[in-house]
């Protein structure tokens, strides 16, 4: 082939390049925004929204245990019910007791996590008249509870007696029952400025000749609470 011939087939080889170069590229640009793309990934673990629940005190099965005591004040448990009351059974406090319907008896040692036959439930028969309810004044705060359950079964109550409060002002609020022995407090108040409230867990280490220092937290979504 002579110099005439080679540069020929070198020019024909250069336009296929670039025909073939400008299709492709046409091609792909045809292509409509949004379509045939991958789907954005959606967040498969996000928490669902906390169940806000206004726990009624059931009428109890006839083999619900019956004690006899009174009430000598408002819930400090459920503050903000006008039928939750502080009653001694003996020596021992229930807190929150509340109203039966359509009964001048007290249902206590409820657990709602439990169901209405929960084994520490017990009718409370009034030796007395109940005490004026009074509420606590600022009215009623978004994120209270008197009962608290998270996702792996935790169930919390408030402390109403003396709460212990950390070197760094870190205080334990409630009282829980935990498969994780690390989570037995729930330290500081309830988050209720999302749909899925959230409250930290732990644990204090206690020492007598300080105070409790926080030896264990961990931030947890609420599945369900209980006003």
């Amino acid at each position: 082939m002579g110099e005439t011939g080679r540069k020929i087939v070198i020019v024909v080889v250069l336009l296929l390049v670039v025909v073939f170069g400008v299709g492709q590229f046409f091609a792909f640009s045809n292509i409509p925004t949004g379509q045939n793309q991958p789907a954005a990934p959606t967040n498969q673990n996000a928490n669902p929204p906390t169940d806000v629940v206004t726990y009624e005190a059931a009428v109890p099965s006839t083999s619900t245990p019956i004690q006899s005591g009174s009430c000598f004040a408002s819930s400090i448990a459920a503050p903000y019910r006008t039928d939750a009351w502080r009653c001694t059974v003996g020596n021992a406090i229930s807190d929150p007791c509340f109203a039966i319907a359509g009964t001048k008896n007290l249902l206590c040692g409820a657990n709602p996590a439990e169901g209405p036959y929960a084994t520490s439930t017990f009718v409370l028969r009034l030796a007395k008249a109940l005490p004026s309810a009074t509420l606590p004044a600022g009215g009623i705060p978004a994120n209270w509870a008197w009962a608290v359950q998270f996702a792996d079964g935790t169930y919390c109550t408030p402390l109403t007696g003396t709460r212990p409060v950390t070197a760094t002002g870190v205080m334990g609020t409630y009282a829980c029952a935990s498969p994780n022995p690390q989570e037995s407090l729930i330290l500081g108040d309830l988050n209720a400025n999302a749909s899925t409230w959230t409250a930290t867990v732990g644990s204090l280490s206690v020492s007598t000749s300080s105070l409790p220092t926080v030896s264990y937290s961990a931030l947890l979504p609420i599945a369900r609470i209980w006003q």
